[in-house]
């Protein structure tokens, strides 16, 4: 078994491409654009044939894996070939992927979730707000990527906001010129019936049920673009999650960490 290093190129997405078919619950944006895509990606070969892909962040966290349907009987031999190489000590798989995530689950030597990811029911929602919440645009990207640094910690140094900006996928909610919640709107490339709703509400405005009112204003505007709203949040955000649930969606899916050796 050998595990060779690539690039995202073509025929990593088409093996992508496969695994998304057979995965019970759409992925998560977030973790696709911003841990997946900053992941090491290798092919996996069994006697000089690609049998799948693999995809192991720098602290050998396992995130993705997949294998051509003939050689799923090889999914527990591929991870454990990927500890006793100390490729992989750990990982963070969806229960959306049964193959991968059941074999590393037999394998772990503890879990915790992670993630809940949830989808919605698909029906309109009847919004009774009187939020504006409008496009972001160029001039609002500083006083975005403040808000973010202040709001969540994120240091947005590598154009996120540029990127979402420049798709028509980011929206602020402003009061007299402050920042009172951000939303993103994610139409999926890769899932293209799918778009990924992001919410963060500022902390001097929360607990009066903004955040369930731009949820379900977002909700609203990807029906109306016939994509299916997904979303996610963490485990301990139990606020998110009942803003999430008012608004109409359920968990189909969660993203677990999983320790795969005792170090």
């Amino acid at each position: 078994m050998n595990f060779i290093e690539t690039e995202i190129t073509e025929s990593i997405n088409k093996l992508r491409g496969l695994l998304y078919q057979k995965l019970t619950a759409p992925i998560d944006a977030m973790w696709e654009q911003l841990y997946i895509a900053s992941s090491q990606h290798y092919f996996i070969e069994n006697n000089e044939n690609t049998i799948g892909y693999c995809c192991i962040n720098e602290n050998g966290d396992l995130l993705q894996i997949f294998l051509l349907d003939k050689f799923n009987s090889k999914m527990n031999l591929v991870i454990s070939e990927l500890i006793h190489s100390k490729l992989i000590s750990s990982a963070s798989l969806s229960s959306s992927e049964p193959i991968s995530f059941n074999t590393c689950l037999s394998l772990s030597k503890g879990i915790e979730p992670n993630t809940f990811c949830f989808q919605h029911v698909n029906t309109p929602r009847d919004v009774q707000s009187t939020l504006q919440v409008t496009l972001a645009t160029i001039a609002h990207i500083p006083a975005i990527k403040v808000f973010l640094k202040e709001q969540v910690g994120m240091d947005d140094t590598f154009g996120y906001t540029e990127n979402l900006v420049s798709r028509k996928e980011f929206f602020i909610v402003q009061e007299s010129n402050v920042i009172i919640a951000t939303s993103e709107c994610r139409m999926s490339d890769s899932q293209p019936d799918i778009a990924d709703i992001g919410i963060i509400v500022n902390r001097d405005y929360q607990s009066k049920g903004i955040a369930t009112e731009v949820m379900q204003i977002q909700v609203n505007r990807v029906l109306q673009l016939n994509r299916k709203p997904i979303c996610s949040t963490t485990l301990s955000n139990v606020a998110s999650q009942k803003a999430i649930e008012k608004s109409g969606f359920y968990r189909s899916n969660i993203i677990f960490d999983m320790a795969l050796t005792d170090s």
